[in-house]
């Protein structure tokens, strides 16, 4: 009975974390049900709503549309396992593209939590750590806030996740059926989303690095033992590899079909996924961004995590795992840099690395509060976590949420073209990027041009109706922009709005002009 009593009351810190991340989840979740998903990062939200929308409409499903850069209207970036899961549900019960990628999102995130927990049982079988890392990773703000989110964020999470679990029960207990399990989870963790699985694989490579070191891993007889993971864990890296070269051939084809798709080709892409070796080495890079903005995911605070990391690195029992942890942590920092510093939501996918650490911490001070006879330090711990995640990721979740609903020069622009143009109808827009938030909001197909449109592609816009794929353009909207940062573009830009404006009205709605062919 008293092992009763001191299992429960250690497992409780863990149990406090969980509970509270169910009401916030359920909160932040419920708050954004009856908005457009433009809470954050509105620009990825509404182009992963735009692609489940148009599958809804009965667009393809491979080869999906994503109707924002002209005909033929496919740009695909991810495999759209996500989005087809998204359609599906939209499709059976009616509800809106953006609320079936919550509920779909929400569903992995919660998926998620339940693979971290299986994870820790696996690599070692402690209830008290394993609710703890589990535990960890519910209560980040970050993570509720994206794993909630119309994005593909917690399901690349969630099948890297079984991936690593695959791969430490090959290491317990080798099975075929789980070497099947860790290739699977592989390519669809790759296809989904590459970088995010990247840092799984990273964190599999460095775990299994640390063991072969402590093991003597090099030795005939260890190898022997072990041929199955490493055999399964190869395997999986080529299947993963093979998938994602074949996926990204097929997406950059059909990509290179429009004279503005060409430019978001994976090779065209590369420069602004990577960042610069400059960046890299720019101490302004990871102190002003990646420091003090990046790092209070885990927690809400970038000089709370602080203290846990040191904390971690300090503790002799758990330095190991923590820097282990702390290296998967930083290694898609270090590689995808730029996507990192612009992007807060790529945070998300190596998040649980970092929340690990800190439900290392939270787990060592249990036990030593267990030691001392002073159980509740650990209670305290998760209560301090849980007033963290009030602070800085409910409350300010929800402030940001109520900000978003507010009208804004889009929403307006794109509420008058739904009521007022045919619904087969083409969007041409400068000054708002490539952003899918007009064209999902309105419900057309668009040709959004960016300042970073290429003269070629400039050139052919100014000269044929190429990018109409055949349909008539039903509204043409001029914001401010700087795509006429030379002469001849700004020639070419004055002949296409001269070229779709005639003959349409035009109206002033903020500092845009809006002409409607209705």
């Amino acid at each position: 009975m008293t092992q009763d009593v001191n299992l429960d009351r250690k497992l409780l810190p863990g149990r406090i974390l969980l509970w509270f991340s169910a009401f916030a989840l359920l909160i932040l979740f419920g708050y954004s049900w009856s908005m457009p998903p433009v809470d954050a990062s509105g620009f990825r939200q509404t182009q992963t709503a735009l692609s489940i929308d148009w599958m809804v409409r009965g667009g393809p499903w491979l080869d999906y549309l994503t109707p924002v850069l002209g005909a033929p209207w496919s740009i695909p970036f991810e495999f759209p396992l996500y989005q087809w899961l998204a359609a599906v549900l939209s499709s059976a019960t009616g509800i809106s593209a953006d609320n079936s990628g919550r509920l779909v999102s929400t569903i992995f995130h919660v998926g998620c939590i339940w693979m971290v927990y299986r994870i820790s049982l696996v690599v070692r079988p402690d209830r008290v750590l394993a609710l703890c890392l589990a535990g960890a990773f519910a209560v980040s703000p970050l993570a509720q806030f994206w794993g909630r989110s119309v994005m593909i964020e917690s399901t690349a999470v969630f099948f890297g996740l079984l991936f690593v679990w695959a791969m430490a029960r090959l290491h317990v207990q080798p099975r075929a059926w789980v070497g099947l399990v860790a290739i699977v989870a592989a390519m669809l963790g790759a296809l989904i989303k590459i970088t995010t699985f990247f840092g799984f694989a990273a964190f599999t490579v460095l775990a299994v690095a640390w063991m072969v070191l402590r093991e003597h891993g090099w030795r005939p007889h260890w190898l022997a033992t072990h041929w199955k993971l490493l055999a399964g864990g190869a395997l999986a890296a080529l299947a993963a590899l093979l998938a994602i070269v074949l996926w990204l051939q097929h997406a950059d084809a059909l990509k290179a079909q429009s004279a503005l798709g060409v430019q978001v080709t994976s090779e065209g892409l590369a420069g602004f996924n990577y960042g610069t070796l400059q960046q890299r080495l720019d101490p302004a890079t990871w102190w002003g961004t990646i420091f003090k903005k990046r790092f209070s995911g885990p927690v809400g605070s970038n000089w709370v995590f602080l203290i846990f990391l040191i904390a971690g690195l300090s503790i002799r029992q758990i330095r190991a795992p923590v820097v282990v942890l702390l290296l998967a942590y930083l290694m898609p920092m270090a590689v995808f840099t730029n996507l990192q510093v612009v992007h807060p939501y790529y945070q998300f996918a190596q998040l649980v690395f970092a929340t690990s650490i800190v439900g290392l911490v939270l787990w060592w001070v249990i036990q030593r509060g267990e030691a001392a006879g002073k159980p509740g330090r650990g209670v305290a711990l998760a209560i301090f976590l849980c007033l963290l995640s009030v602070g800085f990721g409910l409350v300010k979740s929800l402030k940001d949420m109520k900000e978003a609903r507010e009208p804004t020069t889009i929403s307006q622009i794109a509420d008058l073209i739904r009521s007022d143009t045919p619904e087969q109808g083409v969007v041409m827009a400068f000054g708002d990027d490539w952003s899918s938030a007009l064209p999902y909001r309105s419900g057309r197909r668009a040709v959004m041009i960016p300042d970073w449109a290429s003269d070629a592609a400039l050139e052919a816009l100014a000269g044929n109706d190429d990018a109409l794929g055949g349909l008539p353009l039903v509204a043409l909207v001029n914001c401010p922009n700087g795509l006429g940062s030379t002469p001849q573009r700004a020639q070419w830009q004055a002949a296409i709005v001269q070229r779709y404006s005639q003959g349409a009205q035009m109206q002033e709605i903020g500092d845009c002009k809006v002409w409607l062919r209705h």
